[in-house]
């Protein structure tokens, strides 16, 4: 395999700069693998001081090379997609989410994406209703286990009279 070069869009000084005066996490990871591959690091060097994989960062390289410092910047700052609910909708859903569900058991993301396409007729993703259970403040609600030798209700009982004996 040969052995992925940076392109010199910028001197391993100015990487090194752009590292460390980078506030974003995701930014300053990426500045550090472009600097420390401008400092002739391979890949696997690279990987055992960053402990990003061998994908991620070729990914990244190849990236740098073909668009430059751009690919750095972390896009996520910039993503301010309105909300799948609005405010009423939240209420109401809150409101919802205070009774069990209609089919019996407890809230989860799968019922609560159900209840808010029906109610709604919005389309969410499980993982966008499991944040609504979150920020409207509701918990993981899984019943205990019960260990498989557990004892029944009237072995309980029968050692429940056996511990009240003097």
């Amino acid at each position: 395999m040969r052995p992925a070069s940076l392109f010199p869009h910028q001197t391993s000084d100015e990487l090194e700069l752009a590292y460390r005066q980078s506030e974003r996490a995701v930014e300053r990871s990426r500045w550090q693998i472009l600097w420390l591959k401008s400092k002739g690091l391979s890949i696997p060097e690279i990987k055992a001081v960053t402990s990003f994989s061998r994908s991620t960062i070729s990914t990244l390289i190849r990236a740098y090379n073909e668009d430059g410092p751009a690919v750095v910047v972390d896009k996520r700052r910039w993503n301010k997609s309105a909300p799948a609910l609005d405010v009423e909708q939240q209420e109401v859903l809150f409101s919802a989410l205070q009774k069990p569900p209609v089919s019996g058991g407890f809230w989860t993301s799968q019922k609560v994406q159900a209840y808010v396409h029906e109610q709604f007729k919005v389309e969410m993703t499980s993982v966008c209703a499991w944040g609504y259970l979150r920020k409207l403040g509701f918990t993981v609600q899984v019943p205990r286990p019960t260990h498989v030798q557990a004892a029944t209700p009237e072995e309980q009982a029968i050692w429940i009279k056996k511990l009240k004996r003097p």
